[in-house]
């Protein structure tokens, strides 16, 4: 089980390089055997125009990669629905977000979370897509904007930005001598920035070179903003880069090959405005971005965190014994997630000290509500799936399931937003996310990533992305 209710904080997030691979995630209307999921990311509130991502960690276990899904700053919002969706009263989250929507064409407003979904799907989409990880989902590769969807293309390497009402492509840009792409592409106030791996076929005696070069643009629109080369090696072989988190002053890129690598890996810090290259290091791989702090592992398996301001190291630590998982549970705090059972903390990434310890717990993934709360799924000490809702402000532990004295299990969380946890038990439900309590087990679907006006899911064995309506 859980520790005694603490006064820290804390939850985690996934991991996923890819260049094609196949999802294992489905959308399950309430009529249908099928599972719907959606992906944390939510629209920010008025006074934040930040959008960061998942973020993927190293491992050699797929089962422990987590999904990184946070964001946030709380907003003094009340919502006339039947519970939830209320944002605490006067909280204010900590840097960042990481929830699951943000404004199509910049700007940021208070929005209500859906109650319910229509059952049947407006429309679908589907593309050449980086295959999400074995938990990931439709996170994994896709970033949901207010009207908007975007997504890698693997094999005319650029972005996409597709409709939500009609499941359209509303723009692509492809990126010249493209090569590979990992995760998707992310949100930073107006514009929507993407990594690519470009490559020049060799010539002659000359074996050629690649680059990780960074492009951003408008989100709206696709006009380019920017584009700019942060890395050059040589030969065509080399890692695919990713985004890690961007918001409307910086980019964090990092560039790692996946499980025990000879190769260090490397993450670049870029000026979101201009594309400036702020500092670049080659043996750190990134996992969080915040206001103050860029936080990522170092090849020798230290934890460190670096000054987005001028680069400089704040903090290092040793984690736990062996290869260890780290991500971004949600603003202000930063998952180190052991190999074992047991070994999951979060750390202030300002810091680097440790604000929860999950006692006997293990953490496979957490939603971030884009407010001040955190849902993070995993197993207790006995292997059964658990739930723990963590305050973000503060690190209090709000609520877990399962709770055997009322007679409640844990259902399997698809995703969190602005005050409500949408998940799926015996069929697609909603929870409050401040007190754990049941909202309504009628929701129609359980999505994977949502907005004010849709929930998407995601039908691996098609490869299909499902748009459903918001409803109330």
């Amino acid at each position: 089980m859980f520790p005694p209710l603490p006064t820290g904080a804390g939850a985690p997030v996934a991991e996923g390089l890819w260049r094609r691979q196949d999802a294992a995630r489905s959308v399950k209307p309430a009529t249908t055997a099928r599972c719907s999921r959606l992906d944390p990311r939510g629209p920010l509130p008025p006074d934040v125009q930040l959008c960061h991502s998942v973020v993927p960690m190293r491992t050699t276990q797929a089962w422990s990669r987590l999904l990184m899904t946070a964001a946030g700053a709380a907003v003094a919002f009340s919502l006339a629905a039947c519970g939830g969706g209320h944002a605490p009263s006067g909280a204010k989250a900590p840097h960042g977000d990481l929830s699951n929507s943000s404004m199509d064409g910049g700007g940021t407003r208070s929005q209500a979370p859906p109650q319910a979904f229509a059952p049947e799907a407006i429309a679908s989409f589907s593309g050449r897509w980086p295959r999400p990880t074995l938990r990931g989902g439709i996170a994994d590769f896709l970033t949901l904007g207010d009207r908007l969807a975007y997504t890698y293309d693997v094999e005319d390497v650029g972005i996409t930005a597709y409709r939500l009402d009609t499941g359209e492509i509303a723009w692509h840009k492809a990126v010249q001598d493209g090569d590979s792409v990992a995760q998707a592409p992310r949100l930073a106030g107006t514009a929507v920035v993407g990594a690519f791996g470009t490559s020049t076929a060799g010539s002659g005696t000359s074996a050629g070179g690649h680059t990780v070069t960074v492009v951003a643009y408008d989100a709206a629109t696709g006009r380019q903003l920017w584009a700019r080369e942060v890395e050059k090696g040589k030969g065509t072989s080399a890692a695919s880069p990713r985004v890690v988190g961007a918001d409307d002053r910086r980019v964090l890129v990092s560039v790692s090959e996946e499980g025990y690598s000879q190769t260090p890996p490397m993450s670049a810090l870029l000026d979101t405005r201009t594309g400036r290259v702020v500092w670049t290091d080659r043996d750190f791989d990134g996992i969080d971005l915040e206001k103050s702090v860029a936080v990522g592992t170092r090849d020798d398996g230290d934890f460190a965190g670096r000054s987005t301001a001028d680069g400089r190291r704040m903090w290092k630590r040793q984690l736990v014994t062996g290869e260890a998982l780290t991500a971004d549970p949600g603003p202000g705090l930063t998952l180190a997630n052991g190999i074992g059972a047991g070994e999951s903390r979060l750390v202030d990434p300002v810091t680097g000290k440790a604000r929860l310890d999950m006692g006997d717990a293990t953490v496979r993934d957490c939603h971030y509500d884009g407010w001040t709360t955190t849902v993070c799924s995993g197993a207790d000490g006995s292997g059964s799936a658990a739930i723990t809702a963590v305050d973000l402000p503060t690190g209090r532990v709000l609520w877990r399931l399962p709770d055997r004295t009322a007679n409640r299990i844990a259902p399997e969380v698809t995703t969190a937003w602005h005050g409500v946890v949408y998940a799926e038990a015996d069929a697609p439900m909603t929870l409050d996310a401040r007190t754990g309590k049941d909202l309504r087990t009628d929701v129609g679907a359980a999505p994977s990533v949502v907005n004010h006006r849709f929930g998407l899911g995601y039908e691996d064995t098609e490869g299909i992305v499902e748009v459903y309506r918001a409803k109330g």
